[in-house]
Protein backbone atom coordinates (compact mmCIF):
# COMPACT_ATOMS: atom_id res chain seq x y z
CA UNK A 1 0.00 0.00 0.00
CA UNK A 2 1.07 3.44 -0.76
CA UNK A 3 1.78 6.13 1.94
CA UNK A 4 -0.42 9.00 0.75
CA UNK A 5 0.45 12.50 1.05
CA UNK A 6 -1.64 15.46 0.99
CA UNK A 7 -0.23 17.74 -1.15
CA UNK A 8 -0.94 16.29 -4.22
CA UNK A 9 -4.06 14.43 -5.54
CA UNK A 10 -4.31 10.60 -5.39
CA UNK A 11 -4.46 9.75 -9.11
CA UNK A 12 -1.30 11.54 -8.89
CA UNK A 13 0.25 9.51 -6.77
CA UNK A 14 -0.90 6.54 -8.20
CA UNK A 15 0.39 7.22 -11.36
CA UNK A 16 3.96 8.55 -10.26
CA UNK A 17 4.43 4.90 -9.02
CA UNK A 18 3.38 3.48 -12.46
CA UNK A 19 5.61 5.65 -14.15
CA UNK A 20 8.54 4.59 -11.64
CA UNK A 21 7.30 0.99 -12.64
CA UNK A 22 7.81 1.82 -16.18
CA UNK A 23 11.12 3.46 -16.04
CA UNK A 24 12.46 0.96 -13.59
CA UNK A 25 11.92 -1.46 -16.06
CA UNK A 26 9.41 -3.56 -13.85
CA UNK A 27 6.75 -2.82 -16.81
CA UNK A 28 8.55 -3.05 -20.25
CA UNK A 29 7.90 -1.48 -23.20
CA UNK A 30 4.86 -3.50 -24.72
CA UNK A 31 4.11 -5.20 -21.56
CA UNK A 32 1.08 -5.20 -19.92
CA UNK A 33 -0.25 -2.59 -16.71
CA UNK A 34 -2.55 -3.15 -14.28
CA UNK A 35 -5.80 -2.52 -15.38
CA UNK A 36 -8.53 0.08 -13.56
CA UNK A 37 -9.58 -2.69 -11.30
CA UNK A 38 -6.45 -3.67 -10.70
CA UNK A 39 -5.47 -0.40 -9.71
CA UNK A 40 -8.31 -0.19 -7.19
CA UNK A 41 -7.92 -3.20 -6.09
CA UNK A 42 -4.07 -2.59 -5.15
CA UNK A 43 -4.31 0.89 -4.01
CA UNK A 44 -7.77 0.82 -2.71
CA UNK A 45 -8.73 3.64 -4.44
CA UNK A 46 -12.09 4.78 -6.54
CA UNK A 47 -13.06 3.54 -10.00
CA UNK A 48 -13.11 7.62 -11.24
CA UNK A 49 -9.53 7.73 -9.41
CA UNK A 50 -8.26 4.72 -11.22
CA UNK A 51 -9.64 5.77 -14.57
CA UNK A 52 -8.00 9.19 -13.83
CA UNK A 53 -4.56 7.20 -13.50
CA UNK A 54 -4.90 5.72 -16.71
CA UNK A 55 -6.12 8.29 -18.82
CA UNK A 56 -3.59 10.87 -17.54
CA UNK A 57 -0.63 7.84 -18.51
CA UNK A 58 -2.10 7.56 -21.81
CA UNK A 59 -2.37 10.94 -22.64
CA UNK A 60 1.25 11.90 -21.71
CA UNK A 61 2.03 8.65 -23.95
CA UNK A 62 3.89 6.59 -21.00
CA UNK A 63 0.92 3.70 -21.92
CA UNK A 64 -1.87 2.71 -24.74
CA UNK A 65 -4.64 0.57 -24.79
CA UNK A 66 -5.66 -1.84 -26.85
CA UNK A 67 -9.44 -2.75 -27.13
CA UNK A 68 -10.38 -5.92 -25.51
CA UNK A 69 -7.00 -6.70 -24.87
CA UNK A 70 -5.76 -4.04 -21.74
CA UNK A 71 -3.25 -1.57 -21.19
CA UNK A 72 0.77 -1.63 -22.39
CA UNK A 73 3.91 0.11 -21.02
CA UNK A 74 4.91 2.32 -24.12
CA UNK A 75 3.84 3.90 -27.21
CA UNK A 76 2.15 0.90 -29.49
CA UNK A 77 5.41 0.66 -31.65
CA UNK A 78 7.69 0.29 -28.57
CA UNK A 79 7.10 -3.24 -28.24
CA UNK A 80 8.01 -4.05 -31.90
CA UNK A 81 11.18 -2.51 -31.83
CA UNK A 82 12.11 -4.10 -28.88
CA UNK A 83 11.83 -7.32 -31.23
CA UNK A 84 14.39 -6.22 -33.26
Amino acid sequence: MIEWREDQPRWQQVAEVIRERIASGAYRPGSRVPSENDLMQEFGIARMTAHKVMKALRAEGSIYTVRGLGSFAGRPDDDQNTAE
